[in-house]
């Protein structure tokens, strides 16, 4: 095989996409770009990528001097491939970006790099691909990226690029920074969210495995109809209400939480309603309501317990997501699914995991309308939020794309988050039938009347009622859980200890008013590192509950890596960091701790 073809092969685990449009350019277009025999590459003008090869070492010079430590950096444009692959052995990954299709077949026709991007040490992405800003999300939001993202920095890969891609560049780094400020800002030091839900989730688990299991759900149901429709309760939801008791026999409605008694109101009845609330405010939703009848309440297994012991006697199902924190308890039958950060974005996981391959979306506004509503009329709450529309806001492309419209921020992170669901499914058919709100990307703006019209012709099936495992059976799955649980405890105990005795010997170590030598340090770094691959070889410590800290981890050592070049100063800098990280991981596990007990203390 010659290295184009293993290239080619290794790029299509790591970016199918784009090794998909590599090959369909070869076999549509001719190359204006060429390669002379130093395998330096030459535009149809005859300039040049590299001069000589001397510029292709004094990039590399000028790049290792400005990440230092850096244990990945950002390249845009991958000239030949010789710089990328000189560079590749001093970083855990090279993000290389690169807008010209030409360029990157005749690098990739050059030097051979296939190891490199099966192995994801080396990542090409292409910026003119639609679903860039999902990819650069998607690497942003694993862990060994994310916590080393405040060391971003965009480098250019030679002049050429300088000269003839600048305006690429500026629009390739404003996207890395904005994604980049998103993904640090959701990764909270505090790990206050993280923790309170895993707390609700070991107090949930009893009630969970005594109701419906999801696995029976989709068992009876997957595959079954093929249109939803998903119902937020944003301020356009009322003018979509005739309509939607018109064809409600025609879909299978998902309904969030906050929009039910507004379609109960209106004699409109959900398939099924959702809710991830992890405070119980969320009770109020539910109160005084009718009898929802054939309707199943959805409810992520870190819902409030107050929640879920209000709706226990309802035909409730509690879920787990798709998490290490909930997966490795090994409860299959009532997971997995990415019940996401707020309550529609279940709604349309649910009925994609239901196998629907219409979805429509109606309330879906995720942004103020222009008397300043942030809700629909009837919402239980108030349909304006004062304190949110005064604070945090900001401007976004509109529904139609003909003007901007005042969003909040917590809404277009939801946004964003809902655009790399919709990217990662487009063999399902997005209608945004809302008209109103945001512009969400990755779906098709369409009426709600001629959605209908096109989509809803025939009855919906009617299913039997849903059964909760045997006691049997559920007993033996609280006792299987709760000696897993009784591990856990074991393994946190432990990891305590030996962090506890870590931050003591850094604490001696700091505490010596003398200049500690070289060598000394970069043993202290080694036990670090040691302990390190302790934390990161752990399912119980890398089960996401504690992922702000690691976060904040790094974001400490980018400090002391950006704060010198020399050796025996980053290293003593590195090590105070470090006692300052296990003091705040340390109190964070120990909530955890805190936790398992009130759990095994309660059973």
């Amino acid at each position: 095989m010659d290295i184009f073809a293993k290239n080619i092969e290794s790029l299509k685990i790591s970016n199918y996409n784009l090794a998909s449009k590599i090959l369909t350019f070869l076999n549509q277009s001719k190359l204006s770009f060429r390669v002379d025999e130093n395998l330096n590459i030459y535009d149809s003008r005859k300039r040049y990528l590299y001069e000589n090869k001397e510029q292709i070492n004094q990039f590399a010079s000028s790049i290792l001097d400005g990440s230092k430590n850096y244990p990945f950096i950002f390249i845009y444009g991958i000239a030949n491939g010789e710089l990328v692959k000189n560079l590749s052995f001093k970083f855990k990954h090279i993000f290389v970006f690169e807008s010209e299709i030409e360029l990157l077949i005749l690098a990739l026709n050059i030097i051979d790099i296939s190891e490199e991007l099966k192995n994801y040490k080396i990542i090409l992405l292409d910026p003119n691909a639609l679903d860039f800003e999902i990819q650069v999300a998607m690497f942003f939001d694993h862990q060994d990226i994310l916590e080393y993202l405040s060391l971003y920095k965009l480098f250019a890969s030679s002049l050429y690029y300088k000269d003839f891609f600048s305006n690429e560049i500026l629009k390739v780094n404003e996207i890395c920074i904005k994604t980049a400020d998103v993904a640090i800002r959701n990764a909270d030091r505090t790990c206050y969210l993280p923790l309170l839900t895993y707390k609700q989730f070991l107090c949930n688990i009893p009630t969970m495995l005594e109701n419906i299991p999801f696995q029976r759900l989709l068992n009876q149901r997957k595959n079954t109809f093929d249109t939803a429709i998903v119902v937020s309760a944003g301020p356009s939801l009322a003018k979509q209400l005739p309509l939607l008791k018109k064809y409600q026999n025609k879909a299978f409605i998902f309904c969030a939480d906050g929009a039910l008694s507004i379609l109960l109101k209106e004699n409109i009845k959900p398939d099924y309603v959702t809710n991830l609330d992890f405070s119980d405010w969320a009770i109020n939703f539910f109160k005084n309501i009718p009898n929802l009848n054939d309707a199943l309440i959805m409810l992520e297994c870190a819902t409030h317990p107050n929640v879920v012991q209000f709706l226990k006697d309802k035909n409730v199902s509690l879920v787990l997501r798709n998490k290490n924190l909930y997966m490795r308890y090994n409860l299959n039958d009532f997971g997995y699914i990415d019940t996401g950060t707020h309550v529609s974005h279940f709604s349309y996981t649910l009925a994609l995991a239901l196998g629907f391959k219409n979805i429509i979306m109606i309330g879906q506004d995720l942004a103020y309308d222009e008397k300043g509503n942030s809700h629909s009329n009837g919402y239980y709450y108030t349909e304006k939020s004062k304190e949110e529309y005064f604070s945090d806001t900001l401007e976004v492309e509109a529904y139609g794309g003909n003007k901007q419209i005042k969003t909040h921020i917590f809404w277009n992170d939801y946004r964003i988050k809902l655009e790399y669901l919709f990217a990662c499914n487009q063999e399902v058919n997005f209608y945004n039938a809302t008209e109103g709100g945001a512009r969400i990307n990755f779906t098709k703006e369409i009426s709600f009347k001629n959605v209908c019209e096109n989509l809803l012709h025939k009855e919906k099936p009617k299913f039997e009622n849903l059964k909760p495992l045997t006691k049997n059976r559920s007993s033996k799955l609280i006792a299987k859980f709760f000696a897993k649980l009784k591990q856990d405890k074991q393994t946190c105990e432990n990891l305590l200890n030996d962090a506890k005795a870590l931050k003591e010997a850094l604490d001696n170590i700091l505490s010596k008013d003398i200049i500690l030598p070289l060598e000394f340090l970069q043993n202290v770094h080694k036990n670090i590192s040691s302990f390190n691959e302790i934390l990161a070889n752990n399912e119980f410590v890398q089960d996401e509950a504690l992922r702000g800290i690691f976060a904040y981890r790094g974001y400490l050592i980018s400090c002391a890596i950006r704060d010198t070049n020399d050796e025996r100063e980053y290293l003593f800098a590195y090590i105070k960091a470090y006692k300052e990280w296990l003091k705040e991981f340390l109190e964070k596990l120990n909530t955890k701790y805190e936790s398992i007990l009130e759990a095994l203390n309660t059973k």
